[in-house]
């Protein structure tokens, strides 16, 4: 009866602390500027080039001297719930890709869902907070400097 009633004591301890982290809050463009540049991304307001199906404001940071290493792609849109309809699409365009000896993590909680893939020397992040989200595609070999700039960003 003692282990029980730890256990259950247990569950509840920590049912409570993930509960404080149900919800997460979004960054805005100005924000996701500033970090990326300070990260050393180039930054490109895409606003108005941005064709990703939705309206929304757009940024784009990119690495490399022609900016053709990789970039990362920032949307603000109106709703949480275009926002969730376009991470929903581009979870599902990225787990096709999935090949042999691939590797995945996802999480969904709140107002916050991530996926992450790797694939056939391919790296694959859609991560959304809210009424926002960003995605990437890039070679593998920069997994580790994107997932450290997205996490830094709460992302």
């Amino acid at each position: 009866m003692k282990k029980v009633a730890l256990l259950f004591g247990a569950i509840l301890v920590f049912s409570m602390l993930a509960g404080c982290q149900m919800s997460r809050s979004p960054i805005d463009l100005d924000k996701f500027k500033t970090e990326a540049e300070a990260a050393g991304y180039t930054v490109t307001d895409a606003t108005n080039t941005y064709t990703g199906g939705t309206t929304g404001d757009c940024m784009i940071a990119a690495k490399g001297s022609d900016h053709t290493e990789y970039q990362i792609e920032f949307v603000v849109v109106s709703t949480t719930e275009q926002a969730q309809t376009i991470y929903q699409e581009k979870h599902s365009e990225y787990e096709a890709k999935i090949g042999t000896g691939s590797s995945s993590a996802s999480v969904s909680f709140g107002n916050y869902s991530y996926y992450r893939l790797t694939t056939n020397g391919r790296y694959y992040v859609v991560s959304r907070t809210a009424n926002t989200f960003l995605f990437v595609e890039a070679s593998e070999e920069y997994k580790s400097e994107i997932a450290e700039f997205i996490n830094s960003i709460g992302y």
